[in-house]
């Protein structure tokens, strides 16, 4: 004759069910990311990324100040070299 379970094994195996099922869901909601959340993390993103379209703008406009300067200044020492300016 076969025994029947125990009540404490089968409250204990129950608990632990339950135990399992509750950290699963704990999982599911701490990966679950609203679409607040989504939207306002995108928005910073694209935030960040304006500011660096910026910077990136200003260091072109910088650098083709400083290209013209050293032009005009490499233009001066080869006239110079060459004796063109001394007329």
């Amino acid at each position: 004759m076969t025994q029947a379970q125990n009540p404490d094994d089968k409250d204990r195996q129950v608990a632990r069910e339950f135990r399992d099922l509750n950290r699963r869901v704990d999982r599911l909601e701490y990966t679950q990311v609203s679409p607040q959340e989504f939207r306002q993390a995108f928005e910073r993103v694209y935030d960040e990324i304006d500011d660096l379209h910026d910077e990136v703008r200003q260091m072109r406009s910088e650098m083709k100040e400083m290209r013209s300067d050293l032009n005009g200044k490499f233009d001066l020492i080869m006239r110079h070299i060459t004796g063109q300016g001394n007329s």
